[in-house]
């Protein structure tokens, strides 16, 4: 771990309440932040009545706020805090609007306030100032716990000095395949330069995060724990390579602004190119046996500038995130149809019919069990459409999986769409199955992005309806340069809006028997 000074050595962070399977742990102290002298000009009397009047509380009487992540349990995700204060504090403080959401019970043998509605939240009552807060049924494993717990986050919380500012420690022992796998499954999404980082969880053991958060002299700190002193060299090696990407990003960027024989911008690009190389050097990362250490620190005026400098390579990772998610709900689309063959021997008709043959629901909500929505499916009506007074109020609850983030549309609308037409995989004239998709489910569109104007209810039984003179009308507009795809077979493609139709048309019909040159 990082080293720390002789005064800072003598008290610890406390491992009290962190159960031993508990993945990270967060620690943050309010009084000691907004007592700072850093802090002298900041709104303290605001904070302090907005505490008041919204939470019952005064800000300045929480000593330490400890944050606590469990891998999920039968009862869902688990996570905990424990709120420390300076004064005697009660939960029947607590702001009334607050108190009203919760009910005071019994349960296991324990007083406890209880959420009313789900996710479910419980308080409990530690001592005069301390409050234990629980999900997932999570608060009987933090109130089991005691101080030198033997997993691996407790048992590195107790050796760690405190601090001051937010600091983070996460082990990476029972998280590994998890984070491993996620990384590995969007390696082909990412830049090249970037990839090697999609091992850091093979790579890490555990990682420690300290953010002092003084406004004019604030500073952040973050150690990897390598697995041995092999793979924190890997880790230095995948780091460094990223900021060698990140700063070409950001100083190409600029550089297109500042063009030009003119004396002033040879001048600037010079300076872009100087500030990019500094700043690229107070980032590299330091190793010291299996310990990879990147330290920020500097005023304002430095800060501002590092996020001057980073914003266009922050905006380009921003629309690459969002786009890997598109990618991804797409995915989760594909294995859902699939499953769904699987089960029924056929894909599932465009829409939920009655028994005359009318469209009601859209396919969407005939998947939802394979999407691991079963109880928003058993909420529907599917003898009624989609917007009777049973089911219209369900198109709040749009799954996840049907949100493109880069897409802006109206609440409870989607851009991912089937195809629908004769020739297509989805058609009237009842379901498909793969069997019938004679030019290949790899050369066949199964699922599309449309446009935002083409945007529908997600519950509602409509999709694009292509004209194959025009197949690439209503396609999607979301991000630059084209819209994703979801082929028969599962795979995501990301098509170019400079596509030739009569290629994209070839795509889209299920037995042309057109050879694809794609």
């Amino acid at each position: 771990m990082p080293s720390v000074s002789s005064a800072q050595t003598a008290e610890k962070l406390s491992s009290q309440y962190i159960p031993d399977d508990a993945v990270a742990a967060g620690f943050l102290s309010p009084r000691q932040m907004l007592t700072s002298p850093e802090w002298e000009l900041a709104p303290i009397e605001v904070a302090q009545a907005a505490g008041m009047q919204y939470v019952g509380v005064d800000p300045l009487n929480i000593d330490d706020v400890k944050v606590i992540v469990g891998m999920p349990g039968p009862m869902g995700p688990q996570a905990g805090a424990v709120i420390q204060f300076n004064v005697d504090t009660g939960i029947g403080q607590l702001n009334p609007m607050i108190l009203n959401e919760l009910e005071a019970k019994q349960v296991d043998g324990l007083e406890v306030y209880e959420s009313r509605r789900p996710p479910i939240v419980r308080l409990h009552q530690a001592g005069p100032r301390t409050i234990l807060v629980g999900s997932g049924g999570y608060l009987t494993k933090m109130l089991a716990a005691g101080e030198g717990g033997t997993g691996q986050v407790p048992s590195l919380v107790s050796r760690i000095p405190r601090r001051n500012g937010v600091t983070l420690v996460a082990g990476m022992q029972q998280i590994r395949p998890l984070v491993t796998g996620m990384l590995r499954q969007n390696a082909g999404l990412l830049p090249p330069p970037l990839r090697d980082l999609t091992e850091i969880g093979e790579l890490t053991d555990a990682l420690y995060v300290n953010m002092d958060y003084a406004p004019m002299s604030g500073s952040l700190m973050i150690s990897a724990i390598g697995r041995d002193d092999d793979s924190a060299a890997k880790l230095e090696d995948a780091l460094n390579q990223a900021i060698d990407f990140g700063r070409m990003i950001a100083t190409s960027e600029m550089m297109n602004n500042v063009q030009g024989e003119d004396p002033v911008n040879q001048a600037m690009a010079k300076y872009i190119e100087r500030l990019g190389t500094e700043i690229a050097a107070m980032i590299r990362p330091e190793r010291k046996g299996k310990v990879v250490t990147v330290r920020l620190s500097g005023n304002m005026g430095t800060t501002g500038v590092l996020v001057g400098l980073l914003m266009p390579a922050v905006q380009a990772s921003r629309a690459a995130a969002r786009r890997m998610q598109a990618s991804n709900e797409l995915k989760q689309i594909g294995l859902a149809m699939h499953n769904y063959h699987s089960v029924y021997k056929s894909l599932p008709d465009r829409a939920i019919r009655d028994e005359n043959g009318k469209a009601l629901l859209s396919w969407r909500v005939a998947i939802l069990p394979f999407i691991e929505q079963q109880a928003l499916y058993e909420q529907f009506h599917l003898d009624e459409p989609w917007d009777s007074p049973n089911n219209r109020p369900l198109l709040d609850q749009m799954p996840r999986t049907y949100a493109d983030p880069s897409a802006i549309v109206p609440p409870g609308h989607t851009v991912f769409q089937v195809p629908q037409g004769e020739e297509l995989m989805f058609h009237d004239a009842g379901p498909t199955a793969f069997r019938d998709v004679r030019d290949g489910l790899s050369n066949t569109i199964m699922a599309i992005e449309s446009s935002s104007q083409a945007a529908v209810p997600w519950t509602k039984p409509v999709d694009l309806e292509i004209d194959l003179t025009d197949p690439l009308a209503e396609t999607g507009d979301s991000r630059p340069g084209g819209f994703h795809v979801l082929m028969g077979d599962g795979a995501v493609r990301f098509i170019a809006d400079a596509i030739d139709p009569e290629v994209f048309k070839k795509l889209l019909t299920r037995a042309g028997a057109e050879p694809v040159n794609f």
